[in-house]
C-alpha cells in the first residue's frame, strides 16, 4: 500500500484509531496514577589529599592520580552496611542500598550521591547524613598504621536539599508513551479492520468490480425512513443524487438509449426498490413519460412506498383477469405511471420470464418514455436475471458497507449468464461528508462550487397516463 492507500485507510477508520489512542492514553495515566511518587536529593563531594601531602607540584600530580584512581572504589563503599547503618542510627531513618546511586563523572574528583525516597525530607536528611559519616569512614580505610590522619580528605561541594517534584513516576512521559503506543495500536488494527472489511465501501471499489465509476452516488440520510421518496426535498442532496444518475443514464447508451430498466441489487435490504420509486420519479419530474412497474411479486414494496394499493396489478394482467389500462394508476400530479405488482403469485419466476411479460413490457416501451422495473435481489431468485434479459440494461444498486464485493461479483455473474446489459451501478447510503463539489471524494454535483448554492433543474409535469391499445379479441394467454 502507499501512503496516500494508507491515509485514505485512516480517514475511514479514524474512530478505531482515536478509540485505541483514547484507550492508550487512559491506560497510561491509570498506571502513572497508581505508581508512588518518589523524591530525590543529592549532594556533592570533593575528594582530594590533605595539605600536609602536597607540598609540590609534582605531589599534587601524584596524589589526583592517586584519588582518580581510588574513586570508583569510593563510590562502591558508600552504600556498604558498614556506611548506612552508622547514618541511619545517627539520624533515626530507615535506609536501603536500593535507595542510593553513587556517580563519579569522568576525569574528576567528584562524588555525587543521589538519595531516592518517597518523603523529599528524609531523602535529604539521608544524602547529607551520608556526606557527614562517609569521610570519616574513607579516612579510616585510607590511614597508615604509621600516619597520624588520613591523605585523603572529603569535603561536601553542594549539601543536598528538599524537592517538591518527584522524579518518579515521570508523568509527561508515561503519558506520551501510552498515546504513541495506543496509536499504533490504533492505526494496526485499522489496517487490519479495513483489509479484513471486503465490503464496498468507495468509488474504487465499484470501479474494480465493474470496470466503470457509479452512475449515482446515494449519500445517507436518517430521514430516509421517514421519507423514502426525493419529491418531498427536491432540493436535498438525495434528490440531487438521483438527477445525477438521471443524467448519467441518458449517457450510458447514446447510440440506442435504454427504454426499459430494470433496478435490481444483489441482496435484500439493499435500496433497490427506494432508488427505483426515485429514479421514476425524477425521470417523470425531468419531463420524461414514465412507468413504474412493481415486478418484485414476492416483497413488493412499490404501492407501500407510493401509497398505492397493489390489490390489482401485473401478475393480474399476466393472468388475464384485468386490462392493462385497468390497473395503471398514477402517483401525484400526473406525473409518474404505476403499475403495482398485484396480488403474490405461486410462481413468480414462471410469471416474469414469460412471453406475456416480454410483450408487456413492449407494449409499455411503446407507450412510454422510459419504463422504470423494481425487480428482486439477484442472489436469493432468478426473477432480476429473467427481467434483465428482456430489458435493455439493469441498473446495479450496492449499499455502502453492507454490500459484499463477493456478492457485488456474482451479481454480475448472474445478469452476464442471461446476457443481461448491465447500464450501470449505484453506491446508496454513502456516508454523508461533505467537501467541495461532492460528498466523501465521491465528487458528484454541478462541478462549479457547492451543489446547495446552485439552481434546481426546471419541473416539467406532463400527464404519464396514456390511451393504450385495446386487448386483442382472443382470450388472454394464462400464465
Amino acid at each position: 500500500m502507499t501512503i496516500v492507500q494508507y491515509l485514505h485507510v485512516l480517514r475511514r477508520q479514524w474512530l478505531v484509531v482515536l478509540l485505541l489512542a483514547a484507550l492508550g492514553l487512559g491506560a497510561a495515566y491509570a498506571y502513572t496514577d497508581r505508581q508512588v511518587r518518589t523524591y530525590s536529593a543529592t549532594t556533592e563531594m570533593f575528594v582530594g589529599i590533605t595539605g600536609e601531602n602536597q607540598d609540590s607540584v609534582t605531589q599534587m600530580s601524584q596524589g589526583s592520580t592517586f584519588i582518580q584512581q581510588r574513586i570508583k572504589s569510593y563510590a562502591d563503599v558508600v552504600t556498604s552496611p558498614s556506611v548506612l547503618d552508622k547514618v541511619s542510627a545517627a539520624y533515626g531513618v530507615p535506609i536501603s542500598a536500593g535507595q542510593i546511586s553513587v556517580t563519579a563523572p569522568a576525569d574528576t574528583v567528584l562524588l555525587d550521591i543521589t538519595v531516592t525516597d518517597t518523603d523529599p525530607k528524609r531523602a535529604a536528611i539521608i544524602a547529607n547524613g551520608i556526606a557527614d559519616k562517609f569521610p570519616d569512614y574513607v579516612s579510616q580505610l585510607e590511614k597508615l598504621p604509621q600516619q597520624e590522619s588520613s591523605p585523603v580528605r572529603l569535603s561536601v561541594v553542594e549539601s543536598a536539599t528538599e524537592s517538591s517534584v518527584p522524579v518518579a513516576p515521570r508523568v509527561p512521559l508515561n503519558l506520551a508513551l501510552g498515546l504513541l503506543v495506543g496509536l499504533g495500536l490504533g492505526i494496526g488494527a485499522a489496517v487490519l479492520r479495513d483489509a479484513l472489511n471486503t465490503s464496498v465501501t468507495s468509488i474504487s471499489d465499484i470501479e474494480k468490480l465493474t470496470g466503470a465509476v457509479p452512475l449515482g452516488v446515494v449519500p445517507f440520510d436518517p430521514s430516509t425512513s421517514k421519507q423514502p421518496l426525493v419529491d418531498s426535498d427536491e432540493h436535498g442532496a438525495r434528490a440531487e443524487a438521483f438527477r445525477t444518475l438521471r443524467t448519467n443514464l441518458q449517457f450510458a447508451d447514446v447510440d440506442s438509449p435504454p427504454r426499459v430498466i430494470v433496478v435490481t441489487s444483489p441482496l435484500p435490504d439493499e435500496g433497490k426498490s427506494t432508488s427505483a420509486c426515485n429514479l421514476a420519479l425524477t425521470l417523470a419530474l425531468g419531463g420524461a413519460r414514465v412507468v413504474l412497474v412493481d415486478g418484485d411479486l414476492r416483497k413488493p414494496s412499490v404501492g407501500r412506498y407510493l401509497g398505492i394499493s397493489s390489490g390489482a396489478g401485473l401478475t393480474t394482467v399476466l393472468a388475464g383477469r384485468h386490462d392493462l389500462r385497468d390497473v395503471v394508476t398514477v402517483y401525484g400530479r400526473d406525473t409518474l405511471a404505476v403499475l403495482p405488482s398485484g396480488p403474490t403469485p405461486p410462481n413468480p419466476s414462471e410469471l416474469l420470464g414469460s412471453q406475456q411479460m416480454a410483450d408487456l413490457l413492449a407494449t409499455l416501451a411503446e407507450h412510454y418514455d422510459v419504463v422504470v422495473v423494481d425487480a428482486p435481489p439477484l442472489l436469493p431468485v432468478t426473477d432480476a436475471a429473467v427481467l434483465a434479459a428482456a430489458a435493455d440494461g439493469a441498473v446495479l444498486v450496492l449499499r455502502h458497507g453492507k454490500t459484499r464485493k463477493e456478492d457485488a461479483n456474482r451479481a454480475l455473474q448472474a445478469l452476464d449468464a442471461v446476457n443481461a446489459k448491465l447500464l450501470g451501478s449505484v453506491l446508496n447510503f454513502a456516508p454523508k461528508k461533505k467537501h467541495r463539489g461532492g460528498y466523501d471524494g465521491y465528487g458528484y454535483g454541478y462541478g462549479y462550487g457547492d451543489v446547495s448554492q446552485a439552481k434546481p433543474l426546471p419541473k416539467i409535469v406532463r400527464p404519464a397516463a396514456v390511451t393504450l391499445p385495446e386487448p386483442e379479441s382472443a382470450p388472454a394467454p394464462t400464465p
